[in-house]
């Protein structure tokens, strides 16, 4: 099954709130997924409208996924780690209670250590975090993002090797951050190939992928920009997503964020014609 969805609330939503947006999503751009944002730190989110969440969420087949704050890291110092968790864990809270199936993170920052000793702590921290989760019987996964700077902790490589290490873990699959850091090598079917290819030992049975176009020098990410802007083309993966029938969830995190999310949703159904013949389609049919 693909689902497709925005990284927060859409743009053009009047109301500001993650249950405003999750309405819009699917009463007017008729979409099925959503990653809620708590990307700055500030939880405006209670009890009650995470409850309101997981219910309409559930009776309108609305996938839901959250983002924890952007800025923690799992290789810091006692002090970072610290905030890190605290964090999380609150994030975490508010996932369980909205049914979300993965809470992003991103793991953390290489700093004065090596590649060897971050990798260490981050699967040392993540394995804790997990028994945290557990403990606090948070059912939501942890998922580790895939990063696009050189000097972050988060190549496709090293998120793959945290997720072998610890059970319960999943990658989050961040295409835009992979052809940053790579400078730019997704371009064809097989770049996109290469990228299943590499998970395929974690097996997993679906996969939670971020797209965007981005800005990028040297292999490092420098901003989000639109697909249609953007020298990593769409096509080639959904291509390669109908032809292997991935179960997936496409998170728009373009600056044109919902127009991008139905952009990749009308791409995807212009392939659907080609192979079927059929005049009217919805990618939601695909079984």
């Amino acid at each position: 099954m693909i689902r497709i969805g925005p990284a927060g609330i859409p743009l053009s939503c009047k109301g500001r709130t993650n249950k405003d947006g999750l309405r819009y999503v699917k009463e007017v751009l008729d979409l099925n997924a959503m990653e809620v944002q708590f990307i700055r730190g500030l939880f405006r989110m209670d009890d009650e409208e995470a409850i309101f969440m997981k219910e309409y969420s559930k009776k309108n087949d609305v996938e839901l996924h959250v983002h924890a704050p952007y800025y923690t890291n799992l290789a810091g110092d006692e002090e970072e780690l610290e905030m890190s968790f605290e964090k999380i864990l609150k994030a975490g809270y508010l996932s369980n209670l909205m049914g979300a199936k993965i809470l992003v993170i991103h793991p953390g920052f290489y700093g004065d250590l090596s590649e060897e000793e971050t990798m260490e702590r981050i699967i040392e921290n993540v394995s804790q975090l997990r028994k945290m989760f557990k403990k606090e019987k948070i059912e939501t996964k942890i998922g580790l993002e895939t990063m696009g700077k050189q000097k972050v902790f988060g190549s496709l490589d090293e998120i793959i090797e945290v997720c072998k290490k610890v059970k319960g873990v999943t990658p989050v699959i961040d295409l835009g951050h992979i052809h940053a850091r790579c400078n730019g090598c997704l371009k064809s079917k097989e770049d996109f190939e290469n990228i299943f290819a590499k998970l395929k030992p974690l097996r997993l049975k679906h996969y939670l992928i971020h797209i965007t176009g981005v800005l990028y020098e040297n292999g490092n990410e420098y901003y989000h920009i639109p697909l249609k802007k953007s020298d990593m083309p769409v096509e080639p993966l959904l291509e390669i997503l109908l032809e292997k029938r991935y179960n997936v969830t496409l998170i728009s995190e373009s600056p044109l964020l919902e127009h991008d999310a139905t952009y990749i949703r009308l791409q995807l159904e212009k392939l659907l014609q080609k192979k079927t013949g059929k005049e009217e389609i919805d990618y939601r049919d695909i079984k």
